[in-house]
């Protein structure tokens, strides 16, 4: 029982660092050049925010890559719930996105990552993806199955 809570707290605090970076990449509404649909920033309250884990999940896939971290059992979780919320956002955005819609968003969202980092350095970038890393893949599997049991709209709120 104590490893569940020791578990669940290490996974909440990744999920808090990993918020805040978030949080402090995202452009202002006017800005945002990555819009997924009219709804997307509605607020979700069937079952979580798909739009805010599926960011936190790019942007921890592609700190991964730009700091060169060693790839662990939990990077191919979190590529498979990339996928997974791919499937999810294809089938329930309002918008209808096409695949090649979704992939050239998650490379302009790797690119505001990057160009972020580079601005606010690359070492705080490095370090929050190692921090949401510390979760088992087992974790983010039954965390994006729970997120995704319930069809409908794909939004960004309430992030964490």
């Amino acid at each position: 029982m104590r490893t569940t809570a020791v578990n669940g707290a290490k996974f909440l605090n990744a999920i808090v660092v990993a918020s805040v970076v978030l949080a402090l990449r995202m452009p202002a509404f006017a800005e945002d050049r990555m819009v997924l649909g009219p709804r997307q920033f509605e607020r979700d309250s069937a079952g979580g925010a798909v739009l805010c884990i599926w960011g936190i999940h790019l942007s921890v896939q592609t700190a991964t890559r730009a700091c060169g971290l060693t790839r662990r059992p939990v990077d191919n979780a979190i590529d498979k719930a990339i996928a997974a919320i791919d499937e999810f956002i294809l089938a329930n955005s309002s918008l209808h996105p096409t695949r090649a819609m979704l992939e050239d968003f998650k490379r302009r969202a790797a690119e505001s990552d990057l160009s972020f980092a580079r601005q606010h350095g690359l070492q705080k970038f490095c370090e929050s993806a190692g921090s949401f890393r510390n979760v088992s893949p087992e974790e983010i599997e039954a965390s994006v199955k729970s997120l995704l049991a319930v069809p409908r709209e794909p939004v960004m709120n309430p992030c964490l």
